[in-house]
């Protein structure tokens, strides 16, 4: 519920002004981040959480990606409700609080050095400066950074001997800054690309490449050209999920569909199969304008037909609507397969219940699903509520809210597809798991006797 509300609201509302926040707080580990709360001085939780909450709305990546980024806002929305019952801070801690709240040098510049020895102890201080108003006008002072004066922040950050992590949450911060007024130059402050995904600069690189890649592919294919030229991004590892090279190429390819459909194919048909199905997994594609339809063109000119339309479903299904009509308004004239509209719609089904607080959304869904998936709205209702559910990890509860939605819309078929995509087809271990968290024993045996109840698969029975 409060997910849904920080990424409509203040996803908005907190845009620009809250990149170096974002950058700053995404980088804190959550056993660090600032629990604080005196109902007049909450600002920094309540930053940090409308920072999490502009990075997931800004960002256009793929399912596994969104999933890690929706992690992180509910670990900020836990901060912050728990927020209340922590400790009192007050804007000025220590006596020459003052002092260095300005953060600059004799010359007006920056004072990088106190700026690093702050973030230092923001890390150390379980993600809390002793100064929040000197945080704070430092945040101010930052947002106002020329581009000249960000190069040469950047410039100074590396001459320093510093901690890494605390050079990379700077850094994290100057790049993001600098991304939303030059991305050619952030792109170019960078450096040498990120190799690891578990670089913190890894998803600041991804942000600003997908920047150039749409404000001028032209020098995003010429940077990306160049670093595979000079060896600078080959992969060691052998999960092409972790292989940067892919994912890079995923995020010019994904704009290049609708502004060169030739040079997209083109850079696609050098890699193997296996490669091509990952390349455009990782490339959301929302159900309007030219690009939904140039990249099933793609996949299926690229494809064998099995996995093209898998990725066809991954990709279209990784959207998220806050309206059901909306859904159907943009699907309408996409050439989809009947499976592949089958499947797309169930999973979009899924991630607007995942963003609803409406009490009638499976009713909502059941309906709607008669008209775009006709025979399906049973399954698609159950595949909302098993997702709703796996999330929640309270099996009993879910068992009891399947019950109450296949009585309320009086269809017996929604119960046994929630227990089989509930239970993973009654694979014995999930099973047993769940049952060891139910606290009522009727449920626990009705739930059992679902679930040996479900069509068994022939395999199983020879």
């Amino acid at each position: 519920m409060v997910c849904s509300m920080v990424i409509t609201c203040l996803g908005k509302a907190f845009q620009k002004p809250l990149n170096f926040l974002a950058a700053l707080f995404a980088n804190l580990p959550y056993d660090r981040l600032p629990v604080i709360m005196k109902p007049s001085h909450f600002i920094p939780p309540a930053l940090a959480l409308a920072g999490s909450a502009y990075w997931l709305y800004h960002q256009n990546d793929s399912i596994r990606e969104l999933t890690e980024k929706t992690r992180v806002i509910r670990e900020r929305v836990v901060l912050f409700e728990k927020a209340s019952a922590g400790a009192t801070v007050t804007l000025n801690s220590s006596k020459d609080g003052n002092e260095h709240e300005e953060f600059t040098l004799p010359d007006g510049s920056l004072d990088w050095k106190l700026i690093a020895e702050m973030m230092a102890e923001t890390r150390g201080n379980r993600g809390m400066p002793s100064n929040i108003k000197a945080m704070l006008k430092l945040q101010q002072k930052m947002m106002e950074l020329t581009e000249d004066e960000i190069a040469d922040g950047l410039e100074k950050i590396s001459a320093l001997d510093l901690e890494p992590s605390v050079a990379d949450m700077i850094k994290q911060s100057l790049l993001s800054q600098l991304g939303e007024k030059n991305p050619k130059a952030a792109l170019a402050a960078l450096g040498d690309p990120i190799t690891k995904q578990s670089d913190s600069l890894f998803w600041t690189q991804k942000q600003i490449f997908g920047k150039v890649a749409k404000e001028d592919p032209a020098a995003a294919t010429t940077w990306l050209d160049k670093n595979i030229k000079d060896g600078k991004l080959e992969s060691t590892s052998l999960n092409h999920h972790q292989d940067i090279r892919l994912s890079l190429e995923g995020t010019l390819i994904n704009q290049l569909i609708s502004s060169d459909y030739a040079a997209a194919k083109s850079r696609l048909d050098a890699f193997s199969t296996e490669e091509k199905s990952n390349i455009l997994s990782s490339t959301p594609q929302g159900l309007n304008g030219d690009g939904a339809g140039n990249f099933l063109k793609l996949a299926r000119e690229s494809l064998p037909p099995e996995e093209a339309s898998q990725t066809i479903t991954n990709s279209l299904g990784s959207t998220y609507y806050d309206d059901l009509s909306k859904i159907s308004k943009d699907i309408k004239n996409i050439p989809l397969s009947g499976t592949e509209k089958s499947k797309v719609v169930e999973r979009l089904a899924s991630n607007y219940s995942a963003n609803s607080n409406s009490k009638s959304k499976f009713d909502d869904i059941y309906q709607w699903s008669k008209t775009e998936s006709p025979g399906q709205e049973a399954t698609i209702v159950a595949n909302a509520l098993s997702n709703d559910q796996n999330r929640l990890n309270d099996p009993q509860s879910g068992l009891k809210k399947a019950l109450t939605v296949s009585e309320s819309l009086g269809d017996s078929d929604i119960l046994t597809s929630f227990v089989s995509k509930f239970s993973s087809e009654g694979n014995e271990m999930t099973v047993e798991r769940q049952l060891e968290k139910f606290k009522d024993p009727a449920l626990a045996e009705k739930y059992r006797a679902l679930v040996e109840a479900l069509p068994k698969d022939s395999s199983d029975s020879e």
